[in-house]
This record gives C-alpha cells, sequence and structure tokens, in this order.
C-alpha cells in the first residue's frame, strides 16, 4: 500500500493528462468513418439488450473489424459501466485501434480499484507498450494481484461430501459450531468445535418439502433457524412433480425441531426464495428470484408481505438493511449495489458513476454504519469494506481480504462479531445445468476461511486522508 502511494505521487502530473480525457469518449471521428460504418455505430447506439451486443462484439472480433469492435465496446460499457470485466474488454477495443488515451484510462480505472487483469504479454496491447503509462499499469495491475489480508481456513468439509453443495452457512454462537445447508441433500450439517462433522436436521421430502436447502438465517436471538428450501435439478429428490416448489421452515436450534413452514406461492408457478435475512426489527427479509420482488415475514405473521419489485435487476444475490430497517442494500451480481428507501420505495444505485466496480458481490452484511461485501466475480476475487455516509453514500472502499492462495470461487458466508466466515472454494462452478460433475472435474475439501473485517482499517483511512490532500492541492475532484 505505502509503495503504491509513493508510485502514485511521482506519476501524478502523467496521469492527470490522461484522466483529463472523458473515459468513453469516441475514439472514432466522423472523419474516420466510411459511410457504412456511420450507419453500423448509429444502429449499435439504438441497442440496449446487452447479449446481443457481446454477440456483435463477437462476430466484429472474428473479422477483424476494429472500428466496428469499438464501437460495440463503448455501447456495452456505457450501458453497463459497473462491469470490471466489459471495461476490461473496452480497454482492449481501444488499444487494438491504437488510442492509448482511452486504453489507459479504461485500465488505469480498474487499477484504481483495487482488481487486476494480464495485460503484459497479451498481443491486443501492443499497440499501447512502450510508455511510463503502460508500465505502471502493468506494475499496478501486479500489486493488485498480491495476497493481501491475514484471512485463514478454520474448517474443512472432507471431499467425499464436498459435492453435497453447501453454499450457505451461519455460525451458531451459542454452540460454537458451522451450520452448513445442503442444495444436494436438503439437510442441514455441523461442524463442532473440534471439527466433527454431522447431520442436524434431516427434514427433505420431496413429496411434500422441504427439499434442497438453498439459503438459511439465524434469528436474532440465536434461538431459532430459517431455512429457504426449493425443488431444483441439484436436489436429489428433484422430480417433475415438485420441479419448482419452495419454501421456508424455521426450526428450533436446540434441537433441530420443526417450528412451523412457510408455502409461498402455488404447486403451478416455479419459484426460487433466496438472499434471506433477519432484519434488526425481527422481520425476514427474502427474495422471490423469478418475481424478482422482496418480501418480508414479520416476527407475528405466516404471511409473507411484499416490499418492492425490482424488475430492472435480475441477478440479485444478497440482501441487508440497515439498524433501523429503514434502507435495504441490495447486491446484484451483475449491475452492483443498490440502496432501497423503504418508506419512500425509491431505488438508487451505491456507484451511479460506475467508478467502483461493486459487481460481483454475492453476500452482503451491514455493520457499524459499513457494509462488508464477498465479492466473488472480480479479479482478485476478495472481500470487500464499505464506508458508509448516513447509510446512503459510499465514502471510501478498501479490502478485508484479496488474492488469499486458497481462494477459488468465494461462497456466500456469515458475520460474527468484527469476523466474517465464508466458503474459499465453493463447487457450485464443477456442475453442469443438471446438476451433475462435469466431466474432467472433482469435487475438492471445502474450506471456510475466517477474515477480520478491521484489518488495516484505520491505516486506509489515514491513506485516504493523504491521497484527498494530494488531490486538493493539485486541483483534482
Amino acid at each position: 500500500m505505502k509503495n503504491h502511494l509513493k508510485k502514485m505521487k511521482k506519476l501524478l502530473p502523467l496521469l492527470l493528462i490522461i484522466m483529463s480525457t472523458p473515459l468513453v469518449a469516441q475514439a472514432l471521428e466522423d472523419n474516420q468513418l466510411s459511410p457504412q460504418d456511420k450507419t453500423f455505430q448509429q444502429e449499435i447506439m439504438r441497442a440496449n439488450y446487452i447479449p446481443q451486443l457481446l454477440q456483435v462484439a463477437e462476430g466484429t472480433m472474428k473479422k477483424k473489424q476494429h472500428k466496428r469492435h469499438l464501437m460495440v465496446w463503448e455501447r456495452i460499457a456505457q450501458l453497463e459501466p459497473n462491469n470490471p470485466e466489459f471495461q476490461f474488454e473496452l480497454a482492449r477495443a481501444y488499444a487494438l485501434v491504437d488510442e492509448k488515451t482511452g486504453a489507459y484510462n479504461a485500465l488505469v480505472k480498474l487499477q484504481n480499484a483495487g482488481l487486476s487483469y494480464q495485460i503484459d504479454g497479451d498481443d491486443s496491447f501492443t499497440n499501447i507498450q512502450g510508455t511510463k503509462v503502460y508500465d505502471y499499469i502493468v506494475n499496478g495491475m501486479k500489486d493488485n494481484a498480491t495476497a493481501y489480508g491475514e484471512g485463514k481456513v478454520v474448517a474443512t468439509v472432507d471431499d467425499s461430501f464436498s459435492g453435497m453443495l453447501f453454499e450457505n452457512m451461519v455460525y451458531d454462537k451459542n454452540n460454537q459450531r458451522f451450520l452448513l445447508a445442503s442444495i444436494r441433500s436438503g439437510e442441514i450439517y455441523q461442524i463442532d468445535q473440534q471439527g466433527q462433522f454431522s447431520p442436524f436436521i434431516s427434514d427433505a421430502n420431496p413429496e411434500k418439502g422441504p427439499w434442497g436447502a438453498v439459503d438459511m438465517v439465524l434469528a436474532n436471538d440465536n434461538k431459532s433457524l430459517w431455512v429457504a428450501s426449493a425443488s431444483m435439478p441439484q436436489f436429489n429428490g428433484v422430480t417433475e412433480q415438485n420441479l419448482g416448489r419452495a419454501m421456508i421452515s424455521q426450526y428450533r436450534l436446540s434441537d433441530g425441531e420443526l417450528i412451523k413452514r412457510v408455502v409461498f406461492g402455488d404447486s403451478q408457478t416455479p419459484q426460487l426464495l433466496t438472499a434471506l435475512h433477519m432484519g434488526h426489527a425481527g422481520a425476514l427479509y427474502f427474495l422471490s428470484l423469478f418475481d424478482k420482488t422482496i418480501y418480508q415475514l414479520n416476527a407475528d405473521s405466516d404471511k409473507p408481505e411484499k416490499v418492492i419489485e425490482l424488475p430492472g435487476l435480475n441477478a440479485i444475490k444478497a440482501i441487508t438493511s440497515n439498524t433501523d430497517d429503514s434502507y435495504l442494500y441490495v447486491a446484484d451480481f451483475e449491475k452492483g449495489l443498490y440502496v432501497i428507501d423503504i418508506a419512500t420505495q425509491k431505488v438508487g444505485n451505491m456507484d451511479p458513476k460506475g467508478e467502483r466496480f461493486f459487481t460481483g458481490i454475492s453476500d452482503l452484511f451491514y455493520v457499524d454504519g459499513d457494509l462488508v461485501g464477498i465479492q466473488s466475480g472480480v479479479s482478485p476475487a476478495r472481500v470487500m469494506r464499505f464506508d458508509l455516509a448516513q447509510d446512503l453514500l459510499i465514502k471510501m472502499t478498501f479490502p478485508v481480504e484479496a488474492s488469499h492462495p486458497d481462494f477459488v470461487t468465494l461462497g456466500n458466508g456469515t458475520l460474527v462479531d468484527n469476523h466474517v466466515y465464508y466458503v474459499a472454494n465453493s463447487q457450485w462452478g464443477k456442475m453442469d445445468m443438471g446438476g451433475n460433475l462435469i466431466e474432467g472435474e472433482n469435487w475438492q475439501p471445502l474450506k471456510i476461511m475466517k477474515s477480520p473485517i478491521d484489518y488495516r482499517m484505520q491505516e486506509h483511512i489515514d491513506n485516504q486522508k493523504r491521497i484527498e490532500e494530494i488531490k486538493k492541492k493539485r486541483g483534482i475532484k
């Protein structure tokens, strides 16, 4: 971090030159384009459907139509500025037409966000090599890929069981044990203080439910456990008759006995309930994935109530709330972080300028006025802390853990006091759409990590103050 600041001070005047140009400024002037290219550009700028644009980008690359390729990536990055993968492809497209300013801007933006991509040795970036800025970016990307944090593996599940698909977990402080939800069998397993692994709740019933355990959360009093289940291809008991059915069950934490069930929807409409969150006032919040709607189940009710519909967010992974539950925070894997004002029903993007890349977050927690996110879908994978102002704006971000040697694909986790526990190597990506192990893949022992959420926190705050002072002296906004 200190070395990074020294480099930044030396190269700041140079970076000011490249950052003075707008990030998505058109690299191709009208006089550089043929009538056919101008028509193509106009059509691309009217397009809004990302999957279709990605296909067009692939096609232009295959045909080596680099000007058109850049047009497409400018449009994609304009539509989804929060996506770092898209930003990297935009940088590549700029480099292919030898537009250094655009390429440097896009890469510096990624680097400043703490991300790392392999650019040295990539032939796509040959045109922009040989400058101090390029060397700075390459070195910065390497620095960002360096392991950071003091997390450690605190529990494991043998590979003979990791194929049970433990995608969610909680920590029972009363009994000092981890609880893991199996999508495969629908069971809840436990890992005790001695590391012993055993079933705790075996309640799955393919005919009536519950089915595969897709998510779970502890009640605030640590006396009960809420589990969302669904019948899906990865569940061992899936049938044509139960496919798409879902429910939420509450169990007593002391002995695993059922307290109640909440059946959502009807048996004819496919359902998937996920992103469980226990509000501070005791209400259970959850997402009906196919409806793109958040519901709440009050402590004294068996009937979920609609909170808000979010039609523009297709990949919601996690929900959390502030101290008085007046705001909900939603992590959309593809679009980033959003805050919802419950009273007004207003939804705000927490990175409106697309400068910080909050996509790829699979789990989210609120603690001491901040957010902690498990960001599995960026490079490098990391656990981040987001410093909030008045519960609405993100003032500063800093890593808690990044590039740990045991990181493969981060899974979900749980917050316990000043530590976050989470899966370091989710096994989910080893399956095909039918829930079968992909040929050539093998189940690996599942590793549960523990990371402090305040790691070098004061140092980050002090560094941020110094950077702000430098920017102020140089007149940078």
